[in-house]
């Protein structure tokens, strides 16, 4: 796999502004970086944010919630056993439960059961995506959290999240 990334990169690196995956490429413009990519997309599917205060809260939601999901993936691609697991259990006891814990104050205070606005946007698209992916792991990762658990089933039952779902390619993540 990190051959094949690796020669994409080389293939497309005189054709990308920097030299790194994701790419999307929209008019003839590419942009790149998964936040970004996604908010691009959030905005031309309804989940942009109204407010421009409403739209940085949303971006500053997304780039935590990809930070504590990138600390799961550095952890599920160590190579080192000892500090794979020294890792896995620094993110299972405190990054994780902070994390969750952040992200329930936040949703319990908003009376649309929703981490930013008064309906589903970005962040809790990338909410979604990034428990759907660690409950693979941890099924009952919400079971302390009701607002999260009422979120992310919000998310899944909408109409729009719930037809990508049925039809999105099968990954690893």
């Amino acid at each position: 796999m990190a051959n094949c990334v690796f020669a994409l990169l080389c293939a497309l690196s005189s054709e990308l502004p920097v030299p790194y995956l994701p790419v999307l490429r929209v008019d003839g413009q590419t942009v790149q970086e998964t936040c970004l990519i996604a908010q691009y997309v959030a905005q031309q599917h309804g989940f942009g944010g109204e407010s421009e205060i409403e739209k940085v809260l949303i971006s500053s939601l997304t780039f935590y919630i990809e930070s504590v999901f990138t600390k799961a993936v550095e952890n599920f691609f160590e190579k080192d056993e000892a500090r794979k697991e020294t890792m896995k259990k620094k993110f299972d006891e405190e990054v994780l439960p902070a994390a969750l814990g952040n992200l329930e104050a936040r949703v319990t205070k908003n009376s649309a059961g929703v981490l930013a606005g008064s309906s589903i946007t970005q962040a809790d698209i990338h909410f979604y995506n990034t428990i759907w992916t660690l409950k693979q792991a941890q099924p009952d990762l919400l079971s302390n959290s009701p607002g999260l658990a009422a979120l992310y089933e919000k998310v899944s039952t909408d109409s729009k999240i719930a037809a990508w779902v049925a039809k999105r390619p099968e990954t690893q993540f």
